[in-house]
């Protein structure tokens, strides 16, 4: 019997997005862009499942996960397949009204994130590049009214890239929602701006961060390849199909364990994406 290793999961599995948020590589026509089929979803996971103990998977990084057209499937396969715990997206939440959240979550979705990266629709429109606002924020109170009165164990969050504190974000979100139904979010996340590889980084820098993504996590590319991490929009570092090749020939790869003898030393390549990121200090 395999001893199977632990790791976090998460399966992106869609790069398409309808949003191009000016912070994110997706708009990037150098990004990589493909959907999930659950047919490729299915192969993929029992292949990784053979060797590897999940208790909670990411279905969402560098796209909008609801764009995907096989979503509300990939979702059921998660739970009755694949007895995957806990379950969870990150959305911009547009495409996520109330007869859409219904069909996941009774599928068996059990954590939603809306990534809403503004307070007011102009400023939105700078940050998503469309108008949206509005639009989003009625479908995340009325997905606050579905956890109210029908779904209380579901986990509803909200994060955003914005230049505030975090008590003036949670300020900001109370006005807008209301203390009722403010009172029933989980949780309110404020993210740094972080490297995304449209930005260009140029240092000499020795590397002195630290990364535990390639030792304690697993990122399944939409199109079924091992990558490396959620910041990889442009396919730089992968090491091979899981469609095609056994899991643990892939994670044993010559390519995946130099990354990890990298990430060991801390020392990479001059452009390599992991030395970019780690040397990113926020600036665009």
């Amino acid at each position: 019997m395999v001893k199977k290793m632990k790791k976090k999961l998460n399966f992106d599995v869609c790069t398409f997005c309808n949003h191009k948020c000016s912070f994110c590589s997706n708009s990037d026509e150098r990004t990589i862009k493909y959907q999930t089929s659950l047919d490729e979803f299915q192969k993929v996971m029992s292949n990784v499942l053979r060797y590897v103990e999940c208790d909670e998977l990411g279905l969402s990084a560098k796209g909008e996960v609801l764009v995907n057209s096989d979503f509300t499937k990939i979702v059921r396969s998660c739970k009755e397949d694949f007895h995957i715990p806990y379950l969870y997206i990150s959305s911009n939440g547009a495409l996520l009204d109330e007869k859409k959240a219904i069909e996941i979550i009774d599928a068996g979705m059990d954590s939603i994130k809306f990534s809403i990266n503004a307070i007011s629709r102009e400023h939105y429109k700078e940050v998503h590049k469309v108008d949206d606002f509005e639009k989003v924020i009625a479908n995340f109170k009325s997905l606050i009214a579905l956890k109210r009165h029908n779904y209380p164990k579901l986990k509803i969050f909200l994060s955003s890239v914005i230049d505030m504190s975090k008590e003036e974000l949670k300020s900001s979100f109370r006005k807008l929602l209301g203390e009722e139904d403010y009172a029933f979010i989980d949780g309110v996340s404020l993210y740094a701006l972080t490297y995304t590889p449209k930005f260009e980084v140029h240092s000499d820098a020795k590397v002195t961060s630290k990364c535990s993504i390639p030792f304690r996590e697993l990122y399944i590319n939409s199109d079924g390849t091992l990558g490396l991490c959620c910041k990889d929009y442009f396919d730089e570092v992968n090491f091979g199909s899981l469609l095609e090749h056994d899991f643990m020939d892939v994670y044993n790869s010559d390519a995946f364990t130099e990354v990890r003898e990298m990430h060991k030393k801390s020392e990479f390549p001059d452009g390599h994406l992991c030395k970019n990121c780690l040397l990113y200090d926020g600036g665009i």
